[in-house]
């Protein structure tokens, strides 16, 4: 809400019982302002630019951060290569392009998450032409979540575009595979997901995994999925994005003053920094009474895939509460220590707690290679 407000030039008006003072302060804002306006220079798809207003003599102004040129939410829709990737879709053909994928989902309201698509596609078959002077190649995917009655309950499309100078960049480039990031919206309810790309020619792959997303009604203590990550960085180098991750609809997982960056796999090494995501939902942070102070807790334990041994247990810690209410999230982002963990498939096993009596549970699978 404050992210949405401020990089597009307004403020916040909470909620309080000062009812008419948030409405002169509005009035007084629609009666004093100024309109500037120019013709930017032509931009790249999915660029973003930063705008700045000075004015002199000592005065604060308000206005947006900045302007991007953002694509849309279903960016193949109605096209000819939309057609090609429902028939991939549909059909039993595995694919020939490997690559792995996760889906954690977060809540936005009332029986509806956001789900976060991450995958890791591998680049060893991508097929590059020379257009230009330069090394070109296009990603084309398309998501589909399908419920048991086959009805569509959420899809997205996306174009992804690669150029590089020449072929010693084209090299550099398939010695890792392609992170990819999407979200879309979704009501509670059993899916199948559904994620099928082509990287040139006869290349394709084809990914496919259950989504079941448990009902919420927002008067429940809770607690997410978790989002796996091996990269964060700090929100002072997101902030030049902010603004096209508002006009695309798109949150970023953010956390203590940092961006987790959801990884494409459950498979980790030893020698990784593994980081989690998740969010836990507590009622009472909508309407909190200062008479009533309360504690919120959380329980990290990693349990070996088939036995059920515990391997770590960080016990109970307490967590911080946000400042400011009104939401019921309170967004962690935290290490999880698999340094000493061999080879296999572990569980990693979320319990979180508040003083209210709130309890709510999590399992996760992951495996150590």
């Amino acid at each position: 809400m404050y992210m949405l407000a401020e990089g597009t030039g307004g403020f916040v008006i909470v909620n309080t019982n000062d009812l008419f003072g948030g409405l002169e302060r509005i009035g007084k804002e629609l009666n004093e302002f100024y309109l500037l306006g120019y013709t930017p220079s032509e931009a790249e798809e999915g660029s973003c630019h930063i705008l700045r207003v000075k004015v002199e003599h000592g005065a604060n102004v308000r206005a947006r951060s900045g302007y991007c040129n953002a694509k849309t939410k279903d960016l193949l829709a109605q096209s000819p290569m939309e057609k090609v990737l429902e028939i991939r879709a549909a059909a039993k053909d595995a694919g020939n392009v490997a690559a792995s994928m996760q889906a954690p989902y977060f809540y936005t309201s009332d029986n509806v998450a956001r789900v976060n698509v991450a995958m890791e596609i591998s680049t060893e078959s991508l097929k590059f032409d020379k257009e230009k002077g330069k090394l070109r190649s296009v990603i084309n995917i398309l998501g589909v979540a399908n419920r048991p009655d086959g009805s569509v309950g959420a899809r997205f499309s996306d174009a992804v575009k690669l150029e590089f100078e020449d072929k010693k960049q084209v090299e550099a480039f398939k010695e890792h595979p392609y992170h990819y990031e999407n979200q879309f919206d979704i009501a509670s309810g059993q899916y199948t997901l559904k994620i099928v790309f082509t990287s040139g020619r006869e290349s394709f792959g084809k990914l496919e995994t259950p989504l079941t997303v448990d009902p919420y009604d927002g008067k429940r203590f809770g607690v997410s999925p978790v989002a796996f990550s091996t990269r964060i960085r700090s929100v002072s180098q997101i902030d030049a994005s902010a603004d096209i991750a508002l006009i695309e609809d798109r949150r970023p997982l953010v956390a203590e003053g940092f961006q987790i960056i959801p990884s494409g796999t459950n498979k980790f090494k030893t020698s990784d920094k593994a980081m989690i995501y998740l969010e836990v939902y507590e009622p009472l942070l909508v309407t909190p009474d200062p008479a009533k102070p309360f504690a919120v807790a959380l329980q990290i334990r990693v349990l070996d895939g088939k036995s059920g041994e515990k391997k770590v247990d960080t016990g109970l810690f307490r967590i911080a509460i946000p400042e400011k209410g009104g939401a019921p999230t309170i967004p962690l982002g935290l290490q999880v220590a698999i340094n000493s963990l061999t080879p296999g498939t572990y569980k990693l096993e979320l319990n979180a707690v508040d003083s209210a009596g709130g309890s709510a549970k999590r399992l996760t699978d992951f495996v150590i290679e």
